[in-house]
């Protein structure tokens, strides 16, 4: 049967004993989330409000329509995803707003200095995306309407979520906000919750993909309506994972487990995906070569990291083999270390706290 064969065997045969072994722990945890998708039709309104009107008019609609009244996800989200932060800081400089200045202000008072010109950076990005990709958008807007309406989106990631609270039963999980944004981010987590890109995911084979970069020409058949709630759930895990202890190293290593752990998580909850992404396909056929190429590389920082996740800008010559193969490789040596271990439950639960991301790897026995 192999690595593979034994491995998937023996994840079904383990989550059908947890689901059965702690029901009540893990529908308790899924209950209180809600699924948060009413910033999607304020986008479309704004969208829509904004047709033929001059670039000012523009970013104002955006501003007022969609973003200003936006739940806390979409306040996050223009935080970490959507505006330019050296546009922002140099706008904030020249109004009398400098770093020192602001360091002096207690939290709530910055957020509010913030917030306006948070918004209107994170306006134009909108429309920046909007007139690059206006067929891809155009093509979209029905799916992601459907999001609240798509059962097998909802009750599935709430059969996702109650799973990994039954291998997990200490996780305890935010709100999900089912955002519109740029095309740059699918899903990632803030104060608020997890924040979801909803016109990422929303794609089908009949989606204009022409005025895509390369990178997301490549990957975007992969993500659609079937893969939201693995995503989901792949976040859902990283809002369960632990700070990186003090004295660990921000490595290549660590980022490369962080999010495979991730991944193989949401998979141990979920199963595979419907489709494979180029990430998987190449790095099964050039898993030894990935391997050894990692190897060297995985004490390195953040120009390392960068070129194994995170990755679509990389040219394809740089990038390992394929866009966020770190993310396989991190995946695979948590498959490794899982399959090893005799304490299933608590293998759980030191790979969400990656106490030592060497000790894991060691212990893994991954070598290819």
């Amino acid at each position: 049967m192999g690595f593979g064969g034994t491995f998937f065997a023996m994840r079904n045969t383990w989550l059908a004993l947890c689901v059965l072994a702690a029901p009540a722990v893990a529908q308790s945890a899924v209950d209180s989330v809600q699924i948060v998708t009413r910033d999607i039709p304020n986008f479309w309104r704004a969208y829509d409000l904004a047709a033929g009107k001059d670039s000012a008019e523009r970013v104002r609609i955006f501003e007022t329509v969609y973003l200003q009244p936006g739940s806390p996800g979409l306040r996050d989200w223009m935080r970490v995803r959507l505006m330019n932060p050296d546009t922002v800081r140099a706008r904030m400089a020249a109004a009398g707003w400098p770093k020192a200045r602001l360091d002096s202000l207690p939290p709530d008072s910055v957020k509010k200095v913030t917030a306006p010109f948070y918004a209107r950076s994170a306006a134009e990005e909108l429309l920046r995306a909007v007139a690059h990709y206006p067929r891809y958008y155009a093509t979209v807007r029905a799916t992601t309407l459907s999001v609240d309406t798509n059962s097998r989106v909802t009750q599935g990631i709430r059969r996702g979520l109650t799973r990994l609270a039954a291998l997990y039963p200490e996780a305890r999980f935010p709100n999900i906000y089912f955002l519109i944004g740029t095309l740059s981010t699918g899903g990632t987590t803030a104060q608020s919750g997890m924040l979801i890109g909803t016109e990422q995911s929303a794609s089908d084979l009949a989606t204009p993909l022409d005025e895509l970069p390369d990178w997301a020409r490549k990957n975007m058949p992969n993500h659609t309506f079937a893969s939201l709630v693995v995503l989901v759930v792949h976040e859902a895990v990283h809002t369960q994972q632990k700070p990186a202890p003090p004295g660990q190293r921000d490595n290549l290593l660590r980022h490369a487990l962080g999010e495979g752990i991730a991944d193989f998580l949401a998979e141990l909850a979920v199963g595979p995906r419907a489709v494979k992404q180029p990430r998987e396909i190449y790095g099964a056929a050039h898993e030894h070569d990935v391997w050894v190429d990692f190897q060297d590389e995985m004490q390195g920082g953040d120009s390392t990291i960068r070129t194994w996740m995170y990755n679509g800008m990389v040219p394809p010559d740089k990038n390992h083999g394929a866009v966020d193969i770190g993310y396989w490789v991190g995946y695979r040596i948590a498959g490794a270390y899982y399959a090893r271990a005799t304490d299933k439950r608590a293998a759980i639960r030191e790979l969400l706290e990656l106490r030592d991301a060497e000790a894991i790897l060691r212990a893994s026995g991954y070598a290819p």
